[in-house]
């Protein structure tokens, strides 16, 4: 076991905005924590790397890591110094220069003397990201990418995720996805649905996406693009929420009954998955 987390609650500036988040990482594993905007995702990672110090956020649970981690960043202008050349900012991280080269080599340059030699302004987004993945993996075992693709195109989006999964097959990396794309989850691993800072559901990423219980992760999967579909106005239609009853998805869903009213429903193991939800 490489990492695991079992937080009860977390509070930003004294408000609770996480709780009962449990779950745990194989080392060479890959987690994708899902859900929309707001759903307490990128507050969830920022426990995990240790930056939530910095963040006025504070929890109580324990984050147990067996390595270092390290964070690839969402966004590519803020996180290279523009007036520095990539060595000499690979350099502040690992003074091994040979190590830096065939760090580079990994991730997919040819010739790492000319990244090496550039400036951030003379790299493409997408090479701009390979050198940020190079970067994290100078320091760290486990990488977590938060939103990393938001601000690349679509084929670029593929072909860092290609690497990623590339990484974590052939150098046995551990890998934690934080997403509201899911389009980007084509691969074997373990996945955590999110909704207002709790888990509604877990399990494997390919019988979630195939299989979903949660009205919310129906939701989830129901409005990601498929190649060569033809979409009807009604795929759209949002889920149901309403926040006065126990359950915020009482009206949408089929199952529900009237404790679900009343009584916050439970993390139940359902099978091989975890789901929230009294039945």
């Amino acid at each position: 076991m490489i990492c695991s987390v079992k937080i009860e609650k977390a509070f930003y500036n004294n408000k609770q905005v996480l709780e009962e988040i449990e779950f745990e990482l194989e080392e060479g594993g890959i987690l994708a924590i899902v859900g929309e905007s707001g759903a307490g995702k990128t507050t969830l990672g920022r426990i995990i790397s240790g930056l939530h110090r910095f963040f006025h956020l504070d929890y109580q649970g324990k984050v147990n890591l067996h390595s270092t981690v390290d964070v690839i960043p969402q966004n590519l202008t803020d996180s290279l110094d523009p007036v520095f050349t990539i060595k000499k900012q690979m350099l502040e991280v690992e003074k091994e220069e040979n190590r830096i080269k065939e760090t580079l080599k990994i991730v997919g340059f040819k010739d790492p003397d000319e990244i090496l030699n550039a400036y951030p302004h003379n790299l493409s987004g997408g090479m701009r990201q390979r050198v940020l993945i190079a970067i994290s993996l100078l320091r760290a075992q486990i990488l977590l990418a938060d939103e990393f693709t938001s601000a690349l195109d679509t084929i670029t989006k593929i072909r860092v995720v290609n690497l990623l999964k590339r990484l974590n097959k052939e150098k046995n990396i551990s890998i934690i996805f934080i997403t509201h794309d899911m389009e980007l989850l084509e691969f074997r691993g373990d996945m955590i649905v999110m909704f207002d800072g709790k888990i509604v559901e877990k399990g494997k990423i390919e019988s979630l996406k195939t299989k979903p219980q949660h009205p919310y992760t129906m939701f989830l999967m129901g409005a990601t693009p498929k190649l060569n579909m033809h979409y009807k106005n009604e795929r759209f239609k949002e889920v149901a929420i309403n926040r006065k009853y126990a359950c915020p998805f009482f009206e949408s869903c089929d199952k529900a009954r009237s404790i679900c009213k009343t009584q916050k429903p439970p993390l139940k193991k359902w099978g091989e998955r975890w789901v929230r939800c009294h039945f």
